[in-house]
């Protein structure tokens, strides 16, 4: 035991200061650019959900670029898009031109349509009330 009383190299148990304001900054820069980050997402997001098109809004855009010239794209769009927009007092017209069409669907090569069908269609279209 003597012998351990000469040395002089062991000291106490002393208390180290870890702290160091550097981590302190570090923190707060995470922190900001994480706040950063949250809301340019969900600008992001809601700038994409604000232009979305209702599907009426992309039955009426369908509906408006029906190309006159090919029989089955009258009769698919005319019987697929028009439909949601009829109102109850015209159903009896659009039931009578859809058995019409069929003559134009469910077929690889169609006939050219009939001229006065198309002016009934496109009258048709004209007659409703376009409500979005």
């Amino acid at each position: 035991m003597e012998e351990l009383k000469g040395l002089k190299d062991i000291k106490g148990i002393v208390e180290v200061n870890t702290f160091n304001p550097l981590w302190l900054l570090l923190a707060f820069v995470i922190l900001l650019a994480t706040i950063a980050l949250i809301f340019y997402i969900k600008r992001k997001f809601r700038k994409k959900r604000r232009f979305k098109l209702t599907p009426r809004e992309r039955a009426l855009k369908k509906i408006n670029s029906i190309n006159w010239d090919d029989s089955k794209d009258i009769a698919y769009t005319f019987s697929q898009e028009v439909a949601q927009f009829v109102p109850q007092d015209k159903e009896a017209n659009y039931k009578e031109i859809l058995k019409e069409l069929e003559a134009y669907k469910y077929k690889k090569d169609v006939p050219k349509m009939d001229s006065n069908l198309k002016k009934r269609i496109q009258k048709f279209i004209k007659g409703i009330k376009w409500v979005i």
